[in-house]
């Protein structure tokens, strides 16, 4: 489903938002220790936090081609936060990162 392949039920925003996807950062697959999830959510919050600041709430969907959902306090952090992780490797995966509109965010997380 298409779903599967572009992350919330919405197109990724073409502005800057509070909140980013990240795509291809985990394959499912490959991840079988308990809890990877929360290990994956807690390591982005940590790094996105003290690199750019404000993160607010991280969401890693184990259902998905390696999407972590974050949401920042403010645009500017996710700005910065955007143009540094896209296209970046991580642990030999080139992942993406776009933005997503809040309001479909909040409203998909129940924020």
């Amino acid at each position: 489903p298409l779903f599967f392949k572009r992350g919330l039920p919405a197109p990724a925003s073409p502005i800057p938002t509070t909140c980013v996807l990240l795509k291809n950062l985990f394959d499912p697959a490959e991840e079988t220790q308990e809890g990877w999830d929360e290990d994956i959510a807690e390591d982005v919050r940590q790094e996105c936090d003290s690199k750019f600041g404000g993160v607010s709430h991280v969401h890693v969907d184990r259902q998905s081609k390696g999407f972590a959902y974050l949401k920042f306090r403010d645009a500017g952090a996710a700005a910065l936060a955007q143009k540094a992780l896209d296209s970046r490797w991580f642990a030999g995966r080139k992942i993406s990162c776009e933005f997503q509109f809040a309001q479909v965010y909040d409203k998909h997380f129940g924020l």
